[in-house]
């Protein structure tokens, strides 16, 4: 009798098993560990480069409100890492149009250089003018308290101080309204307005001078709003046209500004307004910059402080009059002023440059005119308005 004896199969796995599960096991970790990785660097770049973009976008528009003049930093926040900006200017074939372009370098998480570059095209007015004198036809919106979103913030800038401020350190800056002036006024640094109104002697014609928050003089509290702009002068034709609004270059004309409120309550002084004209005869080649200083009325029920009026010319040594000069009289000349509805709302706002000011709550810059003969017509600026020059240059009758 033979008898059978059934094989015992072994449970579990045999070591090669095992070697081999923990050797796939350990190439899918590797393989996870690397696209973990390389998501992981994708991501740090693609935030990187969205930081380099909005950082060049910045630059680009610094370059449209007119600060090209303004070297850029050298080194700008990036986060985690430094980034270089590079800042680049040149003729373009374009008109009146300069090419433009921004570009960011910086290193990424493996030490790799990276770059992006934005490019554009840049208006180039008169260098006194900036881009103040141009009203983009259909560029964004502009309320009636001077805010602005346009291509052109020469004409709406709401916060723009005057050439030569000096910082102070502590969030003010300090102006010297003519460098034979004894008067100061102090801005606050971020909103453009004028908070003291110092006085201190004037250094020696031809000495540097460095003003600090120590050697302001005699101050005392003001709270102001700016209003400002240029003054040029085409009076060489009777026919002045497109042109001669956009390059005026006619000799300057003695003259003094006047600022006739509307609104009461004012504190005093309720406005003064400087300038760097002559006081004197005529001379060639430059506008004449002004800026003014209104104290707006304390508004009720929590407003903002705000003032209404109308900012006129005053000449001194010629005529303000229509029609041509005769035998025996002065020169007779009329003023205009650049204004149009640039954002298509029906009106002119006050960044607009309006005949009349109504309760204006921001400091206004770019609110320019423009002096021609007593027998022409102020230039209007017909269109088309084309890409790339989108611009109306258009002006209108102020005065008389």
């Amino acid at each position: 009798m033979s008898t059978h004896t059934p094989r015992i199969r072994p449970h579990g796995l045999a070591l090669i098993e095992v070697l081999v599960a923990l050797l796939l096991l350990g190439l899918g970790s590797l393989s996870l560990l690397r696209l973990q990785g390389g998501l992981r660097l994708g991501a740090d770049l693609s935030r990187q480069q969205a930081e380099a973009v909005r950082l060049a976008a910045d630059d680009l528009e610094t370059l449209r409100a007119g600060s090209a003049a303004a070297a850029p930093p050298a080194v700008l926040d990036g986060g985690a890492s430094p980034m270089r900006l590079q800042r680049r200017i040149e003729a373009s074939a374009l008109q009146r149009l300069a090419s433009v372009s921004s570009r960011i370098d910086w290193h990424d998480r493996h030490g790799q250089p990276q770059t992006l570059e934005l490019a554009s095209l840049r208006l180039q007015p008169q260098a006194d003018l900036a881009a103040a004198t141009l009203l983009a036809r259909s560029s964004g919106g502009s309320g009636g308290t001077g805010r602005s979103s346009g291509a052109v913030p020469g004409i709406a800038s709401p916060a723009r101080l005057p050439p030569g401020s000096q910082d102070l350190g502590d969030g003010r800056q300090a102006w010297r309204v003519r460098p034979d002036s004894t008067r100061i006024w102090v801005f606050d640094s971020r909103s453009a307005t004028v908070t003291q109104r110092c006085d201190r002697p004037a250094p020696p014609p031809g000495t540097p001078e460095r003003l600090d928050a120590g050697s302001l003089g005699d101050c005392r509290a003001v709270s102001g709003l700016l209003l400002s702009g240029h003054v040029r002068f085409a009076t060489g034709t009777d026919m002045p046209g497109e042109t001669q609004a956009e390059q005026p270059d006619s000799a300057i004309l003695p003259l003094d500004l006047r600022l006739t409120l509307s609104s009461t309550g004012h504190p005093t002084p309720a406005w003064e307004c400087v300038h760097d004209g002559p006081d004197g005869s005529s001379t060639a080649g430059r506008a004449i910059a002004y800026h003014c200083l209104v104290q707006p009325v304390a508004a009720a029920s929590g407003g903002l402080p705000r003032w209404s009026g109308r900012l006129d010319l005053v000449p001194l040594g010629w005529l303000l009059a229509e029609g041509s000069a005769t035998a025996g009289q002065s020169g007779r000349f009329r003023v205009c002023r650049y204004s149009a509805d640039r954002d298509g709302n029906g009106r002119i706002d006050a960044a607009e440059h309006p005949a009349v000011y109504s309760a204006v709550t921001l400091p206004l810059a770019g609110q320019n005119f423009l002096v021609v003969r007593g027998s022409a017509r102020c230039p209007v600026d017909t269109g088309p308005w084309p890409w790339p020059d989108p611009l109306d240059d258009s002006t209108v009758a102020h005065q008389p």
